[in-house]
C-alpha cells in the first residue's frame, strides 16, 4: 500500500481524531455506519485510520468525514 504525504482533497493532520460516515441502503430506507478513530494516512482509493488499535483502511468512495 502506497500512502502519500502531500493532502488529497481535505484531508486530517495524521493523529488527528476524526469521525467518518458512511450510508447503507437498508430495508426501512438509508442508514447511518460511524467510526471515530485516528487519521493515519490517505491513498486516492483510501482512508488508512487506526480504531482502537487496529489499523483499518476505508474506501474514499463510500466513507466521508463526518461534519457537525
Amino acid at each position: 500500500m502506497t500512502t502519500f504525504d502531500t493532502p488529497i482533497g481535505n484531508v486530517p493532520k495524521p493523529g488527528q481524531d476524526v469521525h467518518l460516515v458512511r450510508w447503507i441502503r437498508s430495508a426501512d430506507g438509508w442508514t447511518s455506519e460511524t467510526v471515530l478513530c485516528t487519521y493515519v494516512a490517505c491513498t486516492p482509493e483510501s482512508w488508512i485510520v487506526d480504531s482502537r488499535g487496529q489499523r483499518m483502511a476505508l474506501a474514499r468512495e463510500e466513507w466521508s468525514q463526518f461534519a457537525f
